[in-house]
């Protein structure tokens, strides 16, 4: 891979974990602020946040493979 391509690609991975990581902070602000109203609620959204930690370190795996 060319080596702007792999810039390119590592700046755009970045920008994505950022986005994810402010995603998962707006989801624990929420839980904090409007605490959910059953245990139901509050499970969707744990597990809403497991996905985005997951997303996230998918992301940085692929930032750490690009070198």
């Amino acid at each position: 891979m060319c080596t702007d391509t792999k810039e390119s690609l590592r700046i755009f991975l970045t920008q994505q974990l950022g986005d994810v990581e402010e995603d998962i902070e707006t989801i624990s602000n929420y839980i904090s602020c409007n605490p959910p109203e059953t245990s139901g609620e509050l499970l969707k959204l744990r597990e809403l946040q497991r996905k985005y930690r997951e997303i996230a370190a998918s992301i940085k795996n692929e930032i750490v493979k690009l070198g």
